[in-house]
């Protein structure tokens, strides 16, 4: 009966023994993976950062390039009232210069 209880003892300590190993070497591979992981976040982060960098900086330009188009605009503006000025003036003298024409006949 004796031997037995030590069989019993040594199945025992190489099952625990067994289980040790199958629980390190998972821990080994969980130990990879999220070493693996954080360097792709690590990466990942990164790029993200600096494509808010970027993006901040676009906001911050956005009143000065807001301003220039508001510029742009009342100059434009300006040029098409003095476009329909030219144009009227324009109607006005071919209107002068056509006038002969009515009192001849083409």
């Amino acid at each position: 009966m004796d031997n037995a209880v030590w069989l019993s003892a040594l199945v025992l300590l190489a099952l625990v023994l067994a289980s040790l190993a199958v629980l390190g070497l998972s821990g080994w591979r969980l130990y990879r993976v999220l070493k693996g992981t954080q360097k792709r976040i690590g990466v990942a982060a990164a790029s993200l950062s600096a494509e808010a960098d970027r993006l901040s900086a676009a906001m911050a330009a956005l009143p000065e390039r807001q301003a220039e188009v508001q510029d742009a605009v009342a100059r434009l503006g300006m040029r098409v009232k003095a476009l329909g000025v030219l144009a009227s003036a324009a109607s006005e003298a071919a209107d002068i210069l056509r006038a002969p024409l009515r009192y001849v006949g083409r």
